[in-house]
């Protein structure tokens, strides 16, 4: 079910967003931004497993007699596994709440923005379709993915921070053709009515990428690079 609607959602949208799941707003559209959202808790986590937690558990490797490597493996095993399901778990809590926070939020500006110039959707139906765009966030499997190549030296930080900054572009600029849509399916506003309006939400995604960019990004440099 969530594979066939992502599919939709980025290669089919005007047909997904013109038979958009009927029932309740949260009805479906909250479990899809759910499972996104542990799916990008999936693929940070794995990233910190190998870029920290691997070099981490290493050093505990030296000058370990190999006799007594069948008594540590276990018990490395164990701990290695805790670390990643504690990470994960609070990742996944994180990252849903954070989602639904948002993509909540750009559902309501959507949705005040059209009835501004005369569009005539629905709240509800709004807030799901919203939800149903943030199928767009898993772009950012890319930028995650490349930190492991700047730890392991292959890229610098430059680089990466480039790499960056052009998923944020292709997101933002994909989300503002999403919320378009959404506008001329749900409204009934005519197509430049449609983009003018969608306008004001894709700015907020915008300026949060922005402040990723110049507040957060420099932060985790140290631990990427």
């Amino acid at each position: 079910m969530y594979k066939d609607e992502l599919i939709k959602v980025w290669f089919r949208p005007i047909l997904f967003f013109t038979r958009l799941p009927a029932g309740a707003w949260t009805e479906g559209s909250v479990n899809f931004v759910g499972i996104t959202a542990w799916i990008l808790a999936l693929a940070v986590t794995l990233v910190i497993f190998i870029t920290q937690y691997v070099p981490i558990g290493n050093t505990l490797w030296e000058g370990v007699p190999a006799v007594k490597m069948i008594l540590v493996v276990p018990v490395m095993a164990l701990l290695a596994g805790m670390f990643f399901l504690v990470t994960i778990t609070i990742l996944g809590g994180v990252f849903m709440a954070g989602l639904l926070g948002l993509f909540y939020a750009l559902g309501a500006i959507l949705y005040w923005s059209s009835r501004l110039l005369g569009g005539q959707g629905e709240y509800p139906q709004m807030l799901k379709a919203s939800n149903y765009s943030s199928a767009v966030m898993l772009i950012f499997i890319l930028p995650v993915l490349m930190m492991i190549l700047t730890k392991r030296g292959i890229l610098d930080f430059t680089n990466f921070r480039i790499g960056f900054n052009m998923t944020c572009s292709f997101a933002v600029l994909y989300l503002y053709g999403l919320q378009a849509i959404i506008n001329r399916k749900l409204t009934g506003l005519s197509r430049p009515w449609a983009f003018a309006s969608a306008l004001l939400a894709a700015l907020a995604m915008a300026i949060l990428a922005l402040g990723i960019n110049f507040v957060i990004l420099p932060k985790i440099a140290p631990w990427i690079m």
